[in-house]
């Protein structure tokens, strides 16, 4: 979609933008996301849909974050306009901690990401100690998918089950996915609620490299929070991991004692998700990464 095209949406809904100060950002897998200045110089980001699909979890999304806004010290995103075809909100302080350049396919970095200072650990582990410690009894009737502790278990054993249906999956990569599922000690008793998609991209830091914010709730749910410490064992390694996991525990974040070596083990179990969004999708080049992560011949 062209630029002139979503000003063009935007119009209809009422938000007149800057055809000079606007800026796409194609790195999404659901969005487009735009960068646009209106006629009073506010900021403004906007979400278009790449396809049917990409609105799946629209109306739930608004819904966690409506919950959100009322009960979280740091900032997420406040739509002001919402339909099949356009998501707007002005845009939040600061500033992504890093964003991905599309052309070299790696993270332009807004911090020090070989040396993170630690004001971006403990930031980040009271934002993530104050998400997953919020009462899920207000998310229940919102249709944000709830799993609760006992519970996780079983239903990774059905979301695995789901994938080898479709897929073929690498018999040592099954193997490690089987013993992790028996290794009760390791798995968290408690679910909270996740944002389910937390890489750097979707963190704002300010001038401090201090965490204000989060945004792209698409996968908000409850659960097992060890997703949101995924991306950042990914990049920071078992290091960065075991600094942010101590950040969160001073925080207030629930933490036990097995909770590293667990979190290590959904990271080995993220091909599951990209699988499930392949089959949702449709789309070729994402069944194509799903059969790659797998590491088995379809």
């Amino acid at each position: 979609m062209k630029q002139s095209e979503i000003i063009h949406l935007a119009k209809q809904e009422g938000l007149v933008l800057s055809e000079e100060v606007f800026k796409i950002n194609e790195s999404g897998v659901d969005f487009r996301v735009g960068h646009a200045t209106d006629q009073h110089g506010d900021k403004w980001i906007l979400r278009v849909p790449r396809q049917k699909e990409s609105m799946r979890h629209a109306d739930v999304e608004k819904r966690g974050l409506d919950i959100l806004s009322e009960n979280v010290t740091f900032e997420v995103p406040s739509w002001s306009v919402f339909t099949n075809h356009l998501i707007a909100y002005k845009q939040l302080e600061g500033v992504p901690a890093a964003t991905i350049d599309m052309d070299e396919q790696a993270y332009v970095w807004g911090l020090d990401e070989q040396n993170p200072p630690e004001a971006f650990y403990r930031s980040l582990g009271k934002a993530m100690a104050e998400l997953h410690t919020l009462d899920i009894r207000q998310f229940k009737g919102t249709g944000i998918n709830i799993i609760e502790g006992k519970g996780m278990r079983p239903d990774m054993k059905k979301r695995m089950n789901h994938i080898r249906e479709h897929f073929n999956v690498n018999p040592a990569l099954w193997e490690r996915w089987e013993a992790w599922l028996a290794n009760e000690r390791i798995w968290p008793a408690r679910a909270g609620v996740r944002h389910g998609d937390l890489h750097p991209g979707h963190i704002l830091i300010n001038h401090q490299s201090a965490v204000t914010g989060f945004i792209d709730w698409t996968e908000i749910s409850v659960g097992d929070v060890s997703v949101d410490f995924t991306a950042h064992l990914q990049i920071f390694g078992k290091e960065g991991l075991q600094k942010l996991i101590h950040a969160y525990d001073n925080a207030g974040g629930r933490t036990w004692s097995g909770m590293q070596e667990h979190i290590e083990e959904v990271k080995a179990a993220g091909p599951i998700i990209v699988a499930e969004y392949a089959l949702v999708s449709g789309l070729k080049n994402m069944h194509e990464m799903a059969v790659q992560m797998l590491g088995a011949d379809e």
